[in-house]
């Protein structure tokens, strides 16, 4: 049996201390510190990056989009008809116009001088010697000013009037006219857009012209009053009063426009302006060849009239397509939506892989009940954007929803 001087030798192994190294014991206040010191670098970098270098990219992208002619149009909700309100008690009715003729009458006609500072003559430019009056001008038509960006006035006419690398002339009276330069030109709307130079107008000018109030077309109804103003006859000056008799929806490529049947008359080639008993722009002139008395309504117009004057051309999906209306959906067991008709050969929907028969049902997860809906979301892209549409396809067992990814396009318009 060993001494304890032996087995305190044997056991020295096991009774050392063991001491923790620094790194492993503060650890937890390393990490700590590190943290701190992040955040403060962080700090530190967002405040010389706020201070020294967003001020530089600020002026920058000012400068950059100083000369840019950008405005945004307000877009309206399209109301189905079976939820259409009387939601606008104020507008005058077919009952209003029976019981106070006389009183309906001067209220629309007190309108006339603010319609009048809004539409505006347009022309092909003749030499300056020869300058042709408006009674006598045989390519004149009606305009109205829709925007002033940037000291640009631009101005919403006929497309039959326009042609690229074409002089123009607009008239804001018989005596006062100045040039005009062509934008764009859109012929399955029958819509173009000219620009003036407001630098080129004294302030007196430039004061008698008034920007057009863009109203809500959805909410005008059968029977209500309404002013049309430009080309009716040989004048483009023209003014006359009517009612609304009906409307109806027509349709286009990736659009639809409710068209009104109005009680006014315009001449073969004409182009005039609809406003409503307020005073503000509710519709434009159908193109047509013959006397027409149709308008398209503005609402449907309003995002292509935006891009238009912001790009210069038009949002390109291409299908044509109609709403799938009760009486639809229950002859032939549609689904609701947007029913597409055709698909147009090497366009966005073509190559996504859209077919005639799909029933859209909604865009970028929002729900679509109407061409109009649908091309109020085309018309939010941008060029090359992609657009996730949701389709209906009918199988064997019925229809199924289709995800298709669409990038639209912007079509330049001359």
């Amino acid at each position: 049996m060993g001494t304890n001087e032996d087995d305190k030798e044997k056991y020295d192994l096991y009774t050392e201390q063991v001491v923790l190294h620094p790194a492993k014991k503060y650890k937890w206040l390393i990490r700590i510190g590190k943290l701190l010191l992040f955040a403060v670098s962080v700090v530190i970098a967002a405040t010389l990056f706020m201070v020294f270098l967003y001020p530089v990219l600020q002026k920058r992208i000012e400068e950059k989009n100083k000369d840019k002619n950008v405005i945004y149009i307000q877009k309206d909700n399209y109301i189905l008809a079976e939820n259409q309100t009387a939601e606008y008690s104020d507008i005058l009715t077919e009952k209003d116009l029976k019981d106070n003729y006389e009183a309906a009458m001067a209220a629309l006609r007190a309108k006339v001088e603010d319609v009048n500072k809004c539409v505006v003559s347009v022309d092909i430019e003749q030499p300056f010697s020869n300058v042709p009056t408006i009674e006598s001008s045989q390519t004149e038509v009606a305009g109205l000013v829709v925007a002033n960006v940037n000291s640009t006035y631009l101005v919403l006419t006929s497309s039959s009037l326009l042609e690229p690398g074409m002089n123009y002339i607009v008239r804001l009276s018989d005596e006062v006219q100045t040039e005009a330069a062509f934008v764009c030109r859109n012929t399955a709307s029958g819509i173009g857009i000219v620009s003036i130079n407001a630098s080129k107008l004294t302030a007196e000018q430039r004061n008698s012209i008034a920007v057009a109030q863009l109203d809500n077309s959805y909410m005008v109804k059968q029977g209500d009053l309404v002013i049309a103003s430009g080309k009716l006859y040989e004048t483009s000056k023209g003014v006359s009063y009517g009612t609304i008799a009906g409307s109806k929806v027509e349709y286009s490529k990736d659009s639809g426009y409710e068209v009104f049947e109005t009680s006014v008359s315009i001449t073969a080639g004409g182009f005039a302006i609809l406003f409503n008993s307020e005073g503000n722009v509710v519709g434009v002139s159908k193109a047509s060849t013959d006397t027409s008395s149709k308008f398209i309504g503005i609402s449907d117009l309003k995002a292509q009239i935006e891009t238009m004057i912001n790009e210069h051309g038009i949002m390109y999906c291409g299908i044509t397509g109609q709403n799938v209306t009760e009486e639809l959906a229950a002859k032939y067991g549609l689904p609701s939506g947007v029913y597409i008709s055709n698909v147009d050969i090497d366009s966005p929907a073509y190559y996504a892989g859209l077919q005639a028969g799909d029933v859209i049902s909604a865009i970028n997860g929002q729900s679509v009940l109407t061409i109009q809906q649908f091309s109020e979301k085309l018309y939010q892209c941008a060029d090359g954007e992609a657009m996730y549409v949701t389709a209906m396809r009918q199988g064997k067992d019925g229809y199924s929803d289709v995800a298709f990814s669409v990038s639209v396009q912007l079509k330049q318009l001359n």
